[in-house]
């Protein structure tokens, strides 16, 4: 998929969620310090670790094993506020979540592949650049939907109706994507890494039965922590085989073919407060 779908689907994300959400939830997201402790516990830490000992336990090849802790330790994916629109989660939880954990994962991914036994440090400048540059895509979408909110309501309202649209239509993008380039390569992952896989997403929705906050917030962090950052992981990826890609590949495939039925059941579940 072009890099250019990509960062369009990322900034469409972030606009939709920041015009429905405004300053004053994020200050009310301040003081729910013990569930976003949580969060980024899980993300930064749980499922990176868990994943370290299943690719070791189930033996994968070191090329798919370096693949799927890659994409495992890649916290803050683009499209995990956009499920939490539509699995109707808290949406501040989640924006906030994602502008968090985007830098977090700039130092967490090469340390959990250095405790997998794999260096994947990139070099040069322009690495640096294109991380920024996503974490950017994030931040400014984000904050300009926030002040059109504040200022502009009725603008907010309209600009809101076409960035989520907008996002629909590319996630949906990116999931043909993954399943047209995916699907057919699953068996040169192998069964045993694409069921680790399953596990770990498995694993990062659960947060939507069991954790602290509301349901609503719960859903957040189960959207969230679904979704990882898959274009951090590809980053880093960059100097690395072809089979780590695909696996990083697979990871998409499965996460999105997980998470997004989730979000759909969802949001035809009951309504959830906002507030714990």
């Amino acid at each position: 998929m072009s890099t250019v779908a990509v960062v369009l689907l990322l900034v469409a994300s972030m606009l939709a969620v920041g015009t429905s959400t405004g300053v004053p939830e994020f200050r009310a997201l301040l003081r729910r310090r013990g569930l976003v402790a949580a969060a980024v516990v899980v993300n930064v830490l749980v499922l990176p670790g868990v994943a370290v000992a299943l690719v070791t336990a189930a033996g994968l090849r070191p090329e798919v094993a370096l693949g799927v802790v890659l994409a495992a330790a890649a916290p803050g994916g683009g499209t995990g506020a956009l499920l939490t629109l539509h699995a109707r989660g808290d949406v501040t939880v989640s924006a906030g979540l994602q502008v968090l954990l985007g830098p977090l994962g700039l130092v967490a991914v090469p340390l959990w592949a250095a405790v997998a036994g794999h260096s994947v440090v990139a070099p040069g400048a322009g690495g640096l650049l294109v991380v920024g540059g996503g974490l950017a895509g994030q931040v400014v979408p984000l904050a300009v939907g926030m002040w059109l909110r504040r200022t502009r309501p009725p603008t907010a309202d309209r600009v809101h109706r076409v960035a989520r649209r907008a996002a629909d239509v590319l996630l949906a993008g990116v999931v043909v994507y993954f399943l047209v380039t995916g699907i057919g390569r699953l068996p040169q992952v192998g069964w045993a890494g694409v069921g680790v896989i399953v596990v770990l997403v498995v694993a990062s929705l659960l947060p939507v039965f069991v954790g602290w906050g509301s349901p609503a917030q719960r859903r957040a962090v189960a959207m969230t922590s679904g979704v990882r950052n898959l274009t951090l992981g590809l980053f880093f990826a960059t100097a690395a085989s072809p089979t780590v890609v695909l696996a990083l590949l697979a990871y998409g495939l499965v996460m999105y073919g997980l998470c997004v039925p989730a979000a759909w059941a969802l949001a035809r579940s009951p309504a959830v407060p906002t507030r714990s």
